[in-house]
């Protein structure tokens, strides 16, 4: 079921799955491989925002970084599992965010 959070609200959630994949990540440092922590899209108006779902690349080029697509399946076999969060979309419209509320049981 879908329900609705204010900014307030889905700040705390994402605060805890942002912290969840920075951890992991500081696991598999070293491996030149991460799972980006959120990724935006914006589509007709709205915003969509992906938690821990792509793997990427990270290579500094001239000083920048640039986030190299690897897929959305574990690039290393060999690497510990990423945490598990459920498969969900967050939607951003003008006033608030629109969740499943599985991520409320969950975080």
């Amino acid at each position: 079921m879908l329900v609705r959070l204010d900014e307030k609200e889905f700040d705390k959630i994402l605060t805890k799955l942002k912290e969840t994949i920075y951890e992991y990540n500081s696991k598999i440092s070293g491996t030149d491989v991460y799972l980006k922590p959120f990724h935006i899209v914006y589509k007709n108006g709205k915003k969509y925002i992906y938690i821990g779902k792509y793997w990427y690349k990270l290579e500094k080029l001239n000083g920048k970084i640039k986030w190299i697509y690897l897929g959305k399946e574990k690039p290393i076999d060999s690497l510990p599992d990423p945490p598990k969060f459920p498969e969900i979309t967050i939607i951003k419209d003008e006033k608030s965010y629109i969740v499943d509320n599985e991520i409320l049981n969950n975080f």
